[in-house]
């Protein structure tokens, strides 16, 4: 079963067909459906003219949804690796993309980064991916938060994808949540977490204690706080204004 997946693994990215893993793998079928979701998200939140905040941008693959529903609107990339941020910025000119991790409070730090896994790349380095596997090297990058860096602008939508470091940014974006009240989309998992020391519930509390509620990106939830903790299966995560404001 193994090396059928990884065959079919490597059609489905010649084709650009993930539906082709999907049919195969359960872990693909659940990462095609939340790509599915989070597009649609984007469509019905996002107005033509609306702010978009991509922290974590990688090689701006939700950025460029994100840019098509919404293409005039102002917004902004964070990706500290120099390379994928070089990329961003000639791949989406009209996108203020800035080479920078964000998290709790400004500072310089060490980032490993996984040449041959960019995607497992993080503040803190990944236990289950291996020298062999991931090539890693560790660059220092610079740190900010999201309060310190939005400016004027007011998002309509947040996504951090930022391998366990979910936490910090929400920590470092309080104000933000706080008055422009954007929806969040964010990657959440619990190894990765752990490397933060993070407890499987805090993004959960963090939240719910600024007045929002916890979805599923496909739909599912509300989240109480036992069930967010105890969930192995989501990934992405919804956070959604209840209109009851910060408690």
């Amino acid at each position: 079963m193994a090396l059928l997946r990884r065959a079919v693994g490597a059609e489905s990215r010649r084709l650009e067909r993930p539906e082709l893993l999907a049919a195969v793998y359960p872990g693909a079928r659940q990462a095609l459906r939340e790509e599915i979701a989070i597009n649609a998200i984007l469509a019905s939140t996002l107005r033509r003219d609306a702010t978009y905040v991509d922290i974590g941008t990688n090689r701006g693959q939700v950025l460029r949804e994100a840019v098509r529903v919404a293409p005039r609107g102002q917004h902004l990339a964070f990706e500290p690796i120099p390379a994928l941020a070089a990329e961003v910025k000639r791949a989406f000119p009209g996108v203020i993309c800035r080479q920078m991790a964000l998290g709790a409070r400004p500072e310089v730090a060490q980032f490993c980064h996984f040449r041959r896994l960019e995607g497992w790349s993080g503040l803190r380095r990944s236990r289950e991916i291996s020298d062999e596997q991931g090539d890693p090297e560790y660059i220092e990058v610079d740190v900010s938060t999201l309060d310190a860096e939005i400016g004027e602008l007011t998002p309509r939508v947040v996504k951090i994808d930022v391998e366990g470091a979910e936490l910090d940014v929400l920590e470092g974006g309080r104000t933000v949540l706080t008055q422009a009240r954007p929806v969040v989309l964010f990657e959440h998992v619990g190894t990765a977490a752990a490397l933060y020391d993070s407890p499987l519930e805090a993004p959960w509390d963090f939240l719910t204690g600024l007045g929002y509620e916890i979805f599923s990106v496909t739909g599912d939830g509300p989240y109480t706080r036992s069930d967010f903790a105890e969930n192995t299966i989501v990934v992405n995560w919804l956070a959604r204004p209840d209109g009851s404001g910060a408690s």
